[in-house]
This record gives C-alpha cells, sequence and structure tokens, in this order.
C-alpha cells in the first residue's frame, strides 16, 4: 500500500509499478482458461520494437472532449488517479496502442480501416481476451474503471493465495475514492 501511495503521490499510479505487465499477462491466462485460443504468449512480453507489449490506458492521459463527457463531474486530480488506477490498464501491443492514442472508448472497441477498406489495426472487440472482455462494456468511465479494478484485485487474491482484510481496504488499494486516505 505505501509503494503504491507514493506511485499514486508522484502522477504514475499502477502505471509505475514494476510488476504491471507481469500482473496482466498472468490475469490474461486466466481468461484463457474460459477461451480456446491463446491471444498473447510469454515471448510476445519480451519482443522489441513495434510488437512489443505495452500498457494501453483506456481512458488516456490526454483528455478529449469525448473523454470529458464520461469523467463529468470528477475533479482533475482524481481523473489523473483513474486514470492509472489498475482497471483502467490494459496489455497490449505497442503499435496498436499508439494508433487508439486519445481516441474515445467508442472507436477503441471496432476496427479501424483505410479507404479501401483494409484493417489498419483490430479493435478491442478483436484483441487479447482482456481486450475483448474490456470490449463488452458499452461505456467506460468511473463506475467501470472501479468494477475492473476489484475484478483484478479478486483475480490477485485468487492467483497468489492473498487476502485483504476487508472491503474497504480492496477498494482503498485503488485510490480512486478517496484522494487524502492515508490507510486502506
Amino acid at each position: 500500500y505505501t509503494m503504491l501511495k507514493k506511485k499514486f503521490d508522484q502522477g504514475q499510479g499502477y502505471y509505475g509499478w514494476s510488476g504491471l505487465t507481469y500482473f496482466l499477462y498472468e490475469y490474461e491466462l486466466s481468461l484463457l482458461d474460459q477461451a480456446r485460443q491463446k491471444k498473447v504468449d510469454w515471448s510476445d512480453l519480451l519482443k522489441t520494437g513495434k510488437d512489443r507489449i505495452s500498457i494501453e490506458h483506456i481512458y488516456p492521459q490526454t483528455e478529449t472532449v469525448d473523454w470529458r463527457t464520461a469523467f463529468k463531474g470528477v475533479p482533475k486530480k482524481q481523473r489523473d488517479r483513474y486514470g492509472n488506477s489498475l482497471g483502467n490498464l490494459l496489455l497490449l501491443s505497442s503499435s496498436i496502442n499508439a494508433s487508439l492514442q486519445n481516441d474515445s472508448f467508442a472507436r477503441k472497441k471496432l476496427p479501424k480501416f483505410d479507404a479501401d477498406g483494409k484493417t489498419l489495426r483490430n479493435g478491442y472487440s478483436d484483441g487479447s481476451h482482456s481486450e475483448i472482455e474490456v470490449s463488452r462494456c458499452a461505456d467506460w468511465g468511473p463506475t467501470e474503471i472501479h468494477k475492473r479494478g476489484i475484478r483484478l484485485l479478486n483475480f490477485l487474491e485468487k492467483r497468489w493465495d492473498l487476502r485483504f482484510e476487508d472491503a474497504e481496504s480492496r477498494d482503498g488499494i485503488l485510490f480512486i475514492n478517496a484522494i487524502d486516505r492515508e490507510s486502506p
């Protein structure tokens, strides 16, 4: 909790956590149990260049008008916390991540085509199991980030046989409900 609190105080949040890529990879593998096709392999995490795996901020670091609407009423400092909270981060190839940029959630979910109808990039709806899971949401905002964050923490508890003291401490480690909270 203390390490993550420092990361949030520095403006990085979970995005600055060195174990994030591995954690999201393990989560992706857990979703594979419910599917037939493996979409992300360990070797994908070791690639370099455009094919390497990166971390996507679903709600982007630089807000556009579409995103302002989704976060209307949420103070700026709190928006930054939502952006770097666990539930907002997604394992994604660097090339796709770069092409998504600050697109609206609706546009991120769908493939992008050129004038000839050739696919430039797949959307979340045709990506990894984690992307597909996220694409099933109608919208993306504070509620969805919180729900996914709790889902990921529940996975963490099950996968590594850890237990949060209670729902309040689990919620507190997401760092999105109370800006000045000092402990879970």
